[in-house]
């Protein structure tokens, strides 16, 4: 389970002259290099716990037990993590770190020192958790047990047991390595022919798994891939594969597509060898793997293979639809003998980013995208949160649209060139570089420069076009920012050059617009902020007396920025909201709730298939499966979600008035009686 609060916290130095200032990034990361010991990585130095070490910079020392104090973090939590690339500190409990040659993580809690967020792992339940390797490495040299975990680790060098780094992280992984050398451990020393520690997970009964018969002969793309294509992640030229393809519907079409296309399987294409690709999917083959070490194994393959992005998906809890099951491992054995893990979206996204060592982008319910490059992260997540702008559609708006009739105009020959400028232009929301448009000479040829081509563009549609699409992406990119501190800071120099230049067009520095964020974040976390911007649309439904704000997913777009944000904080966890047709927003408890209907479009009671709940404080998903009650929950009145000028309005009105004739009321109502008693008293919904 994870936590989190939008309380902000700040980072601030030891006490002098009787206050306490701020500290700077920089100040923070000379304090790191000034640890005298520790276990350093690339992105973090790892220690124990220092306690009243003076040796310690007195910044980490005096913040990590101001931390400890104010969130109520026990001794437990032994080792301390500090992260080099954004101001954090996670507190991490090893429970046998003296004892265990090889501890296993049972928790942690992260805090980010700039925004004051913190996020709790429990890792108790996990069948195979992530352990610790060089224990000496965290100790300082004078520590009575720093010569004891050393000498374990030259003969683990020497045995080859740190070869593979990547691999030996689990638990499970790890003691399948001792088992092939045949070693295991007496105390701290590695003896040969002896028993390993006790099997991490319980025995399940001898069992062949089918794993062949989870493959399904399928019709049209899968849902995963398809995603992959809506977000506009497979580009022109990049390469797929289909790493556990089955069947090969996936790598048909996406060959059908125009893209070189193959997959690997491990039954029903064996003999393809695996390959590289720009783009790999590892579609629904994590939770059909029975072994979690496993589990490890198939995704660092997969991983291995990816030269830009890795597709990930799996079944979450929540969508168990077997009648007669067993429980088997850390999962369910159905009646087929297949295996089926339901992994919760906390957890695996905990396997991706601990295996992987990257952040996990969750993109839908289940489904993940993982990056090679930091800046195609952060591009990915900025595109996300723009808007399509129709600029003539606003332009009628703003009763500016008017035909230019002059003796020479360069629209008149130029269109194409010219509408495919202008659509970069109000893309970026200023006028693009060279390689951001690759026919920049091509409008100085026709229009005599690139001011001159923009005020062709002013004059046809109006300044105020203009301004208002520039607004937009600038609320866009806020959005993008405030979204982006829910996990972490990202350094400036990771960002795309694009990304870079647009922060610096809109806000003249990453630092402004860092602050314009947390401003839009504190304003998010205020529940009557959000009941004022909610209060002020007059589209979607605002029940003030729940405390509940639900709109279309169609209207998602014409959101407050202070909406879109919360919005969007939710999508960094669960996925899509744009997939789910009404969005819920708990306007005080920090809450959103997606709900999934049956043909919602087309049906007058369309019927409740799932819902979704997003925890903002406790950066926790659930979800609801209502397709197996002994009740089905109908949706009435259903065009209170929608745009006052939605086409089908009409007709909706009109059916909502025989509701009425009924008795039904919006206010009273709620979501409706259920579709059973609904068609005990008027005619049957198929």
């Amino acid at each position: 389970m994870m936590s989190a609060s939008f309380q902000h916290l700040a980072l601030t130095a030891p006490p002098q002259c009787g206050h306490a200032s701020r500290v700077t990034a920089a100040e923070y990361r000379q304090a790191l290099d000034a640890l005298p010991f520790g276990k350093r990585l690339p992105g973090a130095v790892y220690v124990i716990d220092p306690g009243d070490d003076p040796r310690i910079p007195s910044l980490l020392r005096i913040t990590a037990a101001e931390l400890r104090k104010r969130l109520d973090i026990g001794a437990e939590f032994n080792l301390l993590k500090f992260h080099t690339v954004s101001p954090k500190i996670s507190f991490l409990a090893y429970p046998d770190f003296e004892k265990n040659p090889h501890p296993a993580l049972s928790e942690s809690v992260i805090v980010d020192l700039v925004t004051g967020k913190t996020r709790r792992d429990d890792y108790r339940a996990r069948a195979n958790p992530p352990i610790l390797h060089r224990k000496e490495t965290f100790l300082p040299p004078e520590h009575p047990l720093h010569g004891k975990f050393a000498k374990l680790t030259r003969q683990e060098e020497a045995a080859g047991l740190l070869d593979d780094t990547a691999r030996i992280g689990f638990r499970i992984n790890w003691e399948r390595i001792l088992s092939e050398k045949g070693l295991g451990f007496k105390g701290h020393r590695l003896v040969e022919n002896s028993v390993t520690v006790a099997p991490a997970v319980a025995a399940s009964p001898k069992q062949k798994i089918h794993r062949h018969k989870t493959a399904l002969v399928r019709r049209e793309i899968s849902k995963p891939v398809k995603t992959l294509l809506e977000l506009g992640q497979l580009r022109r030229g990049e390469s797929f594969f289909d790493y556990g393809c089955g069947h090969g519907g996936d790598v048909e079409a996406i060959e059908k597509l125009g893209h070189e296309s193959t997959g690997w399987d491990p039954v029903h294409a064996p003999e393809v060898a695996k390959q590289a690709a720009d783009v790999v999917n590892l579609g629904f083959v994590l939770n059909v793997i029975e072994d979690p070490a496993e589990r490890v194994e198939a995704l660092l393959d997969a991983w291995q293979h990816t030269r830009r992005a890795l597709l990930v998906s799996t079944l979450i809890a929540g969508q168990e639809a077997y009648g007669d099951i067993l429980t088997y491992g850390d999962g369910v054995l159905t009646r087929r003998d297949t295996f089926q893990k339901f992994f919760e979206p906390a957890e695996i996204q905990a396997l991706l980013e601990d295996t992987l060592h990257t952040e996990a982008v969750p993109v839908g319910l289940g489904i993940y995208l993982v990056f090679r490059d930091t800046a195609d992260l952060h591009d990915f997540l900025a595109q996300r949160s723009r808007r399509f702008i129709d600029w003539e559609s606003l332009s009628r708006k703003l009763g500016l649209l008017r035909a230019l009739k002059t003796k020479r105009d360069p629209y008149d020959t130029h269109r194409e060139l010219l509408d495919a400028y202008w659509e970069s232009v109000l893309e970026l929301g200023r006028m693009p570089r060279d390689e951001e448009f690759d026919r920049l000479a091509e409008i100085r040829q026709a229009c005599g420069s690139l001011p001159r081509a923009l005020q062709l563009f002013i004059d046809r549609f109006g300044e105020p076009t203009f301004n208002a699409a520039r607004q937009r992406r600038k609320e866009d990119l806020l959005v993008f920012v405030a979204a982006a501190q829910l996990r972490s800071k990202i350094p400036f120099n990771q960002l795309s050059l694009r990304l870079q230049r647009d922060l610096r067009s809109f806000f003249g520095s990453y630092a402004n617009a860092e602050e314009k964020a947390r401003e839009l974040m504190f304003a998010a976390g205020d529940s009557d902020e959000l009941e004022i911007a909610a209060a002020l649309l007059d589209f979607g439904f605002l029940d003030p007396k729940e405390g509940h704000f639900t709109v279309h997913r169609t209207l998602l777009d014409e959101l407050p920025v202070i909406l879109r944000v919360y919005v969007e904080c939710a999508a960094r966890l669960y996925g899509n909201p744009r997939e789910a047709d009404l969005i819920k927003i708990h306007l005080h408890s920090r809450k959103l709730t997606f709900h999934y209907y049956r043909d919602f479009d087309d049906t007058p009671l369309p019927v409740l298939l799932t819902r979704i709940k997003i925890d903002l404080r406790r950066l926790f998903v659930t979800v609801i499966d209502h397709t197996n009650g002994a009740e089905h929950q109908l949706l009435f009145f259903k065009e209170r979600f929608l745009a006052k000028d939605h086409p089908d309005r009409p007709k909706m009105d009109r059916f909502s008035a025989k509701l009425r004739k009924l008795g039904l009321r919006e206010e009273t109502i709620g979501y409706g009686p259920s579709k059973e008693k609904w068609n005990s008293r008027i005619q049957p919904i198929p």
